[in-house]
């Protein structure tokens, strides 16, 4: 995920160290290196956050990830005050491929939150990077991540979704496949991101051949970012001859179902990542849970469903900035909950970085 909103970067140093304390403790595992207050909170998180790698690997990609050629750094922060994450990626050439040529990851929050969504879920951003060896589309990356959080924060995306669309507030999802940045209003990028592809891996047969096939469809679609490569991978993948027509499909699909507790992991194929005894259970502290019921109480979309059809760009009002990402460089930010929220844009400078919305600014 990405997305790293700064006012002058060294207003940001000054702030970012002023507010990190000073890890106590670290721990280094085959593709991790952690800092942590403790050297207990310093292992477990590392033990968790290899298991995650397996865990999602198996999940979208059906095998494991080679090891990655130098240790991510892992730094854990926390805090009663919110939880979220940002997982940073420098992209290159290794051997002649798109690859990623370095990576770290901080989490904020509370130890519980961290282990059952914040870290599966920026795990699960470096399986999509190295898979492609290059930056996802913003909605794929956050929604599938999303995919990787426990089941009150998906359900809690997917009744956002639908609040968002009855508000007309949705982006056209031929808009939105083509987006490189977030948009201003990021919160819809997130809950849309997570239901479209929520989505897609079920109509691609649900598990990992769901998810295989939505890698398929992003490869095709961001092999040009246009209107005409999304509607080929459409085709292909789906057998749906538009992007539009695949939004109308996903929005009956919408109209006919409330939102379900359903647990975001499960797979059978993610089983057999799992070490002995329940893996999950010992890196987290939390039983596996496999489905939850429905609230038959949650608003549901109400007909005509709306979609706005502007670019993010063109309702930014001419005196907000335009933020760039540094070249070369793509942040993945992990939200937990519905609770992010845009920043302001700086009206009279630049922003040439982009800070993720949930990790709290002090």
């Amino acid at each position: 995920m990405t997305l790293r909103r700064l006012a002058p970067i060294a207003a940001l140093i000054l702030t970012s160290v002023a507010a990190r304390p000073a890890a106590a403790a670290g721990y280094q595992t085959a593709n991790f290196s952690v800092d942590a207050p403790n050297a207990d909170l310093a292992k477990r998180f590392g033990d968790a956050a290899e298991y995650f790698r397996r865990e999602k690997a198996a999940e979208w990609l059906g095998a494991e990830m080679p090891p990655w050629p130098q240790r991510c750094p892992l730094r854990i922060i926390v805090s009663p005050n919110g939880a979220g994450g940002a997982t940073t990626f420098t992209f290159g050439q290794r051997d002649g491929r798109p690859a990623v040529m370095q990576q770290e990851m901080e989490i904020r929050g509370e130890v519980k939150q961290l282990l059952t969504s914040v870290l599966p879920h920026e795990v699960t951003h470096t399986v999509l990077a190295h898979h492609f060896g290059r930056a996802v589309p913003r909605w794929a990356d956050e929604g599938g991540s999303v995919l990787s959080e426990n089941d009150d924060e998906r359900y809690s995306h997917d009744v956002r979704c639908r609040e968002l669309l009855n508000a007309g507030r949705a982006i056209r999802l031929k808009v939105l496949f083509k987006m490189t940045e977030y948009p201003r209003d990021m919160i819809v990028l997130y809950a849309q991101g997570y239901s479209v592809s929520a989505w897609l891996v079920e109509k691609g047969g649900g598990g990992t051949a769901g998810r295989g096939r939505l890698l398929q469809f992003l490869g095709l679609g961001m092999s040009g970012n246009s209107a005409e490569s999304w509607n080929e991978a459409a085709r292909r993948v789906y057998e749906i001859d538009t992007v539009d027509a695949l939004e109308a499909t996903w929005l009956d699909s919408l109209k006919g179902s409330t939102p379900s507790r359903t647990a975001a992991r499960g797979s059978a194929v993610a089983s057999a990542a799992r070490p002995k005894g329940d893996g999950y259970a010992a890196a987290t502290g939390r039983a596996r849970s496999d489905l939850r019921s429905s609230a038959s109480a949650i608003p549901v979309l109400d007909p005509p469903v709306t979609a706005r059809g502007a670019t993010p760009e063109s309702d930014r009002p001419a005196s907000f900035a335009k933020a760039t990402a540094p070249t070369g460089s793509y942040a993945a930010s992990a939200p937990t909950g519905v609770a992010a929220r845009p920043r302001p844009y700086a009206p009279d400078r630049p922003l040439p970085t982009l800070l993720p919305p949930e990790m709290p600014r002090r």
